[in-house]
């Protein structure tokens, strides 16, 4: 499988390979404040995972209790729980205040569930097959399999619940598509980050076709069908393709790679526009689309950003996103290094690991951090690891704090404010008895529902004027609530 790996730190598609590594070095401890917690496997999907915090200056720092010996793929974290992808079984577990891993918390049996046809639970090369990411808000993970005896592949849906137990929300297959390990591959789906829609790569041989998903209310996929508009100007004799597509987590655009349909090549990187159906279409041309030096891409979190890495000694290369009009190069870091995988965290560092895995002179064994804004890159520190495998970087925001007695706090929107879509929602409740449901609505529109005291999302609203009520009731029927006046530009 290949092309599915992403910023929230896939550990997917990869050897199921055990091994050993010295343990290494950070600097001191920064008197800075944290603004993520790092987290590398080494060796493979079984490896140990080594832990750091980074600082806001981009110092890393090891985390107590580092290394940790989890036996299965990191997947990633929601800043409470901690996931992974065994040979059988999804975990979770919790993390301490200063980003240790610590017990399990949680964990379900992904072949018990519809889909798990799909897969093979005896194969011992498992993440050849298997594959997970987190949703944008940490609430539903997605897990991928395929190859199995029925020549399928499905994406199966869980939610997470507040103590990190998983609830399986339902699965969509996709049968009689002839996959071989070798020749075909899915990827796990780039979702926009307003959660609405997302959109993978279908590839077999040189053919590769986008499947797209409809995000419902509760977090499960479903398959969207929708249409293409390929790069403007003279089309080539086998049509435009797009491929591994990565969704801007701040508005409705996809970065794909584009090409001629079964030629294998020349790619270029084209600005897609997705419409409230789901429908892409991109105005860029080949004489304005850049050409990536490397096979993945992946957004920053504020969207302006986009980093292409991949290839062999050739670096990272960042861009800058401009909504549907064409990406214009920026600068290039590590020239000369080959790149295993990329992360950003939300104070604008962005994370990369070298790895020996691509047996060439270039790998340099080691975890880099930069500071990158559009304006101005730093190079901060690094720390050399044996053998880096996979990468996750987790952020650190402030929560919002929850009344000292019966009440809600919402710390976002701010009353009277005047902001942009996706809305983003920060809100905590407190309620004697305990919260039993928070939820917050439009009129007699119910946007967003929690089953404990804490809302943390965003959503989706038309331009207007909203006054927005923040519900929270216990089990006695308790009610708190307040309001919000706000205006969607």
């Amino acid at each position: 499988m290949t092309h599915v790996l992403r910023g929230f730190g896939l550990a997917a598609i990869l050897a199921f390979v055990s091994a050993l590594a010295f343990a290494p070095q950070a600097r001191a401890q920064s008197t800075s404040s944290t603004s993520a917690y790092v987290y590398v496997q080494v060796g493979g999907v079984a490896g140990a995972v080594y832990g750091y915090s980074a600082s806001s200056t981009g110092q890393l720092s090891a985390i107590s209790g580092s290394p940790f010996n989890l036996d299965t793929g990191i997947i990633g974290s929601n800043g409470s729980q901690f996931f992974t992808l065994g040979q059988t079984l999804l975990h979770s577990y919790g993390i301490g205040s200063n980003g240790a891993i610590g017990s399990q918390v949680g964990q379900a049996a992904v072949y018990d569930y519809a889909g798990g046809e799909c897969g093979d639970a005896s194969d011992k090369s498992y993440q050849d097959i298997s594959s997970a990411e987190l949703d944008h808000s940490g609430k539903v993970v997605y897990v991928l399999l395929q190859n199995g005896p029925g020549n399928c592949a499905a994406f199966q849906s869980y939610a997470i619940g507040s103590t990190g137990n998983f609830t399986f929300l339902g699965d969509i297959d996709q049968t009689g598509i002839n996959i071989e390990p070798v020749s075909t591959s899915l990827g796990l789906p780039s979702i926009l980050g307003n959660e609405t829609f997302g959109y993978d790569t279908e590839v077999s041989g040189h053919i590769f076709t986008l499947n797209g998903f409809q995000r419902e209310s509760s977090g499960e996929l479903e398959w969207l069908q929708f249409s293409q508009t390929g790069p403007a100007g003279p089309v080539p004799d086998g049509g435009w393709c797009p491929q591994f597509p990565d969704a801007s987590p701040t508005g409705s655009y996809l970065v794909a790679q584009v090409g001629e349909c079964d030629s294998g090549g020349p790619f270029y990187l084209a600005s897609y526009t997705v419409d409230s159906k789901g429908n892409i279409s991109t105005t860029n041309t080949a004489s304005n689309m850049p050409i990536p030096l490397g096979d993945y891409t992946i957004f920053s979190p504020s969207g302006d950003l986009l980093a292409d890495w991949g290839s062999i000694a050739q670096g990272i290369t960042l861009y800058h996103f401009n909504g549907a009009a064409p990406l214009t190069p920026y600068t290039t870091l590590l020239s000369g290094t080959t790149i295993k995988q990329v992360a950003w965290d939300s104070s604008n560092h962005l994370y990369a690991i070298s790895s020996s895995e691509f047996q060439t002179p270039d790998a340099t064994n080691k975890l880099y951090v930069f500071t990158v804004t559009p304006t101005s890159v730093t190079e901060d520190s690094s720390v050399s690891i044996a053998d880096p495998y996979t990468l996750v970087a987790v952020s650190q925001t402030a929560m919002c704090s929850a009344p000292t007695t019966n009440g809600v706090n919402v710390c976002s929107p701010a009353e009277g404010a005047t902001v942009t879509s996706p809305v983003s929602i920060s809100a905590a409740a407190t309620l004697s008895g305990g919260v039993y449901r928070f939820s917050l609505w439009n009129g007699d529109t119910k946007l967003l529902n929690e089953d404990s005291g804490v809302m943390d999302g965003s959503v989706s609203l038309a331009p207007g004027t909203y006054k927005l009520i923040f519900d929270a009731v216990n089990s006695s029927g308790v009610h708190a609530d307040a309001t919000r006046d706000i205006t969607v530009k």
